[in-house]
């Protein structure tokens, strides 16, 4: 098995192709992320905004300088066990970083904590990593199904209307976000007639849009979760076939439409409401320097995976330097990285020590066409500083 593994100071001049070896006590970080098939964007934007964040801190924390190590995880379940334990085995590595889907993590939990390597999670959203299957090894910066989704339902069956459709990828993820969506809608009053669920992958929607169609008079809202390319693909399809005319408003996670993918959506996207925790409009100083920082690196408009990857980076510097650089004790490390309180771009965040999941806002969007003929997103609602209740989880 072959890695890539760099110094940050090569990471910076190369990426990821150059190599070089690890070096006396330089902090070694695992970065557990696909870089092919459906959710290869998502790992790439997480190291686009993990590596800016390592850039301003000089590659260093506490003295010590950051090497990192990648190879493709393929957002397989064995391949990324296999990278796992030959991370913490064979490596040492004092962090791993990943992975992307909520059946991944599930997959990894176990291993991680028998090792008690600590595991900050960028992305995926699974309940139980932060709920029945929390550990004190694992730390997520990112969202929890939950989090991100029940506001959503609350929102909807207040400001939409009472009846919805719910189209979500058949796998771990969708179905805890349709269930946290359909949690909140119900407890408003909302009923929720139809569901579906299309394949992970799926590139042709006619099936699912069919059914939205015969019921689409009564319907005020369509709320989705498709991820990959299949989000942008459903959006044009739905609205390619006319059903965004009347009433009926497409919603879903923020990240179904932002960024990553207006470009495929074009003007398919305007109207679509969100529930996350991150939108690249938030007009604070401290959003307004993030963005600029990396429009000058990578020349693009950051957006929420990318914001997830750079609070991941800065929550682990913050609590190295808290400890300055003495990574030996585990509780002591956990106390810290669970005691930091950050001003993140996406506004104020920590991490709730009863469950190791990110406290944050949660916004509500809207996509729109600004002045310059550019997309971007309106925040019609903040849910403040909402914390998953971490079901089942006992530390």
């Amino acid at each position: 098995m072959k890695y890539a593994t760099i110094t940050f100071a090569a990471a910076v001049a190369f990426g990821l192709s150059g190599t070089a070896s690890a070096q006396g006590k330089d902090i070694k970080i695992a970065m557990l992320l696909p870089t092919s098939a459906v959710f290869a964007v998502y790992g790439e934007a997480v190291m686009e905004g993990f590596n800016l964040a390592l850039e301003e801190a000089g590659g260093k924390a506490a003295g010590r300088k950051i090497t990192l190590l990648q190879e493709d995880n393929k957002e397989d379940p064995k391949t990324s066990l296999s990278l796992v334990r030959k991370y913490v085995k064979d490596e040492k590595v004092d962090f791993i970083v990943g992975p992307i889907a909520s059946h991944v993590v599930a997959a990894v939990r176990d291993d991680i904590h028998r090792s008690k390597t600590f595991l900050v999670v960028p992305n995926a959203g699974n309940n139980d990593v932060t709920g029945a299957g929390c550990s004190p090894y694992i730390i997520r910066t990112s969202f929890s199904n939950w989090q991100v989704n029940y506001p959503m339902g609350l929102y909807a069956a207040e400001m939409l209307g009472k009846s919805a459709f719910t189209v979500a990828s058949n796998y771990d993820a969708g179905r805890e976000m349709a269930g946290a969506f359909a949690q909140g809608f119900k407890e408003k009053g909302g009923n929720i007639p139809s569901e579906e669920w299309p394949a992970l992958g799926t590139a042709d929607f006619a099936p699912t849009i069919t059914n939205i169609r015969a019921k689409a008079a009564n319907l005020d809202t369509v709320w989705f979760f498709i991820p990959g390319t299949g989000g942008p693909r459903f959006v044009n399809q739905v609205s390619q076939l006319g059903l965004r005319t009347g009433k009926m408003k497409l919603s879903g996670p923020v990240f179904m439409a932002d960024e990553m993918f207006f470009g495929a959506m074009g003007d398919s996207a305007v109207g679509v409401l969100g529930s996350g925790h991150y939108a690249a409009s938030i007009d604070t100083p401290r959003n307004n320097a993030f963005q600029h920082a990396f429009r000058k690196k990578y020349n693009k408009v950051a957006h929420v995976v990318h914001v997830q990857g750079y609070d991941s980076a800065k929550l682990i510097l913050a609590a190295v330097e808290q400890l300055k650089g003495d990574l030996t004790d585990k509780n002591k490390l956990r106390k810290a990285l669970t005691s930091v309180e950050m001003d993140s771009p996406r506004g104020r965040i920590s991490i709730d020590p009863a469950t190791g999941n990110v406290v944050q806002n949660i916004y509500i969007t809207e996509v729109v066409k600004k002045t310059d003929g550019s997309l971007g997103h309106n925040v019609l609602k903040t849910y403040e500083q909402i914390r998953d209740p971490g079901a089942g989880c006992k530390l």
